[in-house]
């Protein structure tokens, strides 16, 4: 074989090359260092020269220091490393983060300018350094280290011109988007327990809406895994195993509103939008996975971020079934939808098109009060069954507990905006496979407005979405109301998510919320030396914003006064509507789990009659008709095997919500020898 440095397509074979370089290796991986090592970095290849960087700078064979023998490495340092060879195509450059946390701590307590970074960053607001004050703080000064361990890190290098030069660079330049504001760039992930991370060269951009703003010194980014810079996917499991195994991108989300770095607000716990979508996959719904992670930047460190999952066309292909071209997805937010022009803000389709969105929007515009029109929506005929000739358009589920999600958040800001008179959509997703038999789904997305006051009513019904550019789920979900049996299933949901053991009663709120508390808590002293130092909207900088301070409280609040009564709160607001049915569902003996078999269950109605089905079906046919396979409750009801009960109680036509209990049927005795 013959080796060609650069494809020539279409045009002669340049110069050949007689082979390749070999992989180089390193004698000690990335990672978190506290004394200084001799580091060996080598190739197979006889001959080969090793070149390094340690600015951030891609190695070539013009461009940095050639190594002779070892490297002492005795302070944070980021290496940039690649083998040569003449007559041979060099090795990709390789990336490696040594942290010594020691320094780190220590990094521009003047807020000067580290060695090779900018004085300026356009005309951004700019911010260097760790606050000693934090550092030094009798609370802190050991603990500093624990949280920056933590938590992920993530390193992020590369040339600092393309981050910070005047006319080029994209964090000088926040506000600007598109691909022409991409620049190559290397992504190291280092975990704190010991198992492998990675590091792959892609593609980085400075993501966001309002924090692109001059004013904000804390930017997020975008990362892109093209062929062009690396490997095409990111191929590794960010967010465990039952999640996305692959990405072809990756948000680094930061925090604006009600921020530190940018306001100094007393209200800052880092975890609004995050916590929001835990709530959604909580309540069984697709939802962009997140966690929390420190970022550097060429091995500065750069604060608290929050890695997440985008909800685009190959998030689509990961979760759902299709290929990742087979999806539609909508949004309104800042951005470029494909074919179109310069970057905007409102309605568009990220991937695929509009088609299957307007076609929903003008249904509900015409109205769906009528059984046929509501079903035809979701592809069925009036009866509720499924007729292929019929789009299915909407997953009514789905839009029901992602509006539940924005009510419990109170959310200002998604998907219609009360900073636009309630006349404005704002931060939505939404998701269809056009070649599948599902509807669109709903994305929860930048729900930093929540949390707020424990009275915050979003239930509407707001102007937003009359019009087509403004169209938004929300709209969708007030047109659905005036249907008979989309508010049944809005009942049963409730009923299901805010009752017993239900995911939005204050017990469970309070038990999600609480493993997210325990990672992060340790990891905010970092952010509150890096960034708790900026002055308030009042220009007040007395102090620094501090876990104790500041953060525990916000997150007391949450814990002792808005997750105890937010739930009730919802309920009646929702009641208000008329959404809560007035006839109580069944008491019930037990509410699934496991039992013996033929077990008795005991069910009571306080007024009317129970129904049940032991075949997991509801015992109420679309309609409002006794389901044929539904049993009124008369004497216990002998549960003979594992499987779903479901129960509802009616009276003069009206329907309770509905119970779904299932149940494990298990001889202890059995299960008693089988564990012996």
């Amino acid at each position: 074989p013959v080796y060609f440095l650069r494809p020539t397509p279409g045009a002669p074979n340049g110069d050949t090359l007689a082979g390749k370089v070999a992989k180089i290796a390193f004698s000690h991986s990335r990672g978190f260092y506290e004394e200084s090592f001799k580091l060996n970095i080598s190739s197979e290849t006889s001959g080969a020269v090793v070149r390094y960087t340690t600015d951030g700078s891609v190695p070539t064979a013009d461009n940095g220091q050639v190594l002779n023998g070892v490297l002492v490495v005795d302070k944070t340092t980021v290496l940039r490393a690649a083998a040569f060879k003449p007559g041979h195509k060099p090795t990709k450059a390789i990336t490696q983060t040594y942290l010594f946390l020691q320094d780190v701590v220590r990094q521009s307590p003047d807020g000067l300018p580290p060695v090779g970074f900018h004085y300026e960053w356009g005309q951004n607001r700019v911010d260097y350094g760790m606050d000693q004050r934090v550092v030094d703080d009798e609370r802190y000064r050991n603990q500093i280290f624990d949280g920056l361990r933590s938590i992920p890190s993530y390193s992020l290098v590369m040339n600092l011109d393309d981050l910070f030069g005047e006319d080029e660079g994209i964090y000088a330049n926040a506000e600007d988007d598109g691909r022409a504001w991409e620049r190559p760039c290397s992504i190291e992930l280092i975990r704190p327990d010991g198992v492998d991370g990675f590091q792959v060269n892609c593609g980085v951009r400075i993501r966001g809406g309002f924090s692109r703003g001059s004013n904000n010194p804390k930017h997020a980014f975008r990362l892109f895994f093209r062929r062009e810079y690396g490997p095409g996917k990111l191929k590794y499991p960010l967010f465990g195993k039952t999640a996305a195994q692959e990405f072809d991108n990756l948000d680094l989300r930061t925090f604006s509103n009600y921020s530190w770095s940018l306001s100094s607000d007393p209200r800052c716990t880092f975890m609004r939008d995050q916590f929001n979508r835990d709530l959604q996959l909580a309540l069984g719904q697709s939802a962009a996975r997140g966690d929390f992670c420190h970022l550097y930047i060429n091995g500065q460190y750069w604060g608290l971020y929050n890695s997440c999952e985008r909800p685009e066309a190959s998030f689509g292909g990961s979760y759902f079934k299709g290929k990742s071209q087979d999806f539609d997805v909508i949004k309104i937010g800042r951005g470029r939808g494909k074919g179109q022009g310069n970057t905007q803000y409102g309605l568009f389709a990220t991937d695929g098109n509009l088609d299957a969105w307007k076609q929903l929007w003008e249904a509900c515009k015409a109205g769906v009060e009528t059984p046929a029109a509501y079903q035809r929506i979701l592809g069925n005929d009036p009866d509720g069954t499924r007729n292929p000739d019929f789009s299915v358009l909407l997953d009514a589920g789905n839009l029901i507990d992602y509006m539940l999600v924005i009510f419990y958040g109170g959310n200002l800001d998604a998907p219609v905006t009360s900073f636009g008179a309630n006349r404005s959509a704002n931060n939505w997703y939404g998701i269809r496979n056009r070649n599948g038999e599902e509807g669109f789904r709903y994305y929860v997305w930048d729900a930093e407005h929540t949390f707020l006051k424990i009275d915050e009513d979003r239930t509407g019904p707001y102007p937003a979405g009359d019009q087509y550019v403004r169209s938004n789920p929300q709209w969708i979900w007030q047109q659905c109301l005036h249907n008979a049996e989309f508010r049944m299933m809005v009942a049963d949901r409730v009923h299901r998510h805010f009752d017993i053991g239900g995911t939005l009663t204050p017990e469970s709120v309070t038990g999600l919320l609480q493993q997210r508390v325990e990672k992060l808590r340790l990891a905010v002293i970092g952010e509150s030396a890096r960034w708790g130092d900026r002055p308030s909207r009042s220009g007040s900088s007395s102090r620094p914003r501090t876990l104790h301070d500041d953060w525990q409280p916000e997150v007391d609040r949450w814990f002792n006064e808005f997750i105890p009564d937010r739930s009730s709160v919802v309920v009646d607001q929702l009641w208000k509507h008329g959404l809560i049915p007035d006839l109580e569902p069944a008491r019930l003996s037990k509410r699934g789990g496991v039992v013996k078999p033929a077990y008795e269950l005991v069910m009571s109605a306080k007024q009317g009659e129970a129904y049940y089905t032991l075949d997991g079906s509801d015992p109420r046919l679309v309609g409002g008709g006794v389901s044929p396979v539904a049993k009124k409750y008369s004497s216990p009801v002998r549960i003979g095997k594992s499987g779903i009960v479901k129960v509802r109680v009616s009276f003069e036509n009206e329907w309770s919500a509905l119970d779904e209990l299932p149940f494990e049927v298990k001889d202890k005795k059995i299960a008693s020898n089988l564990k012996k």
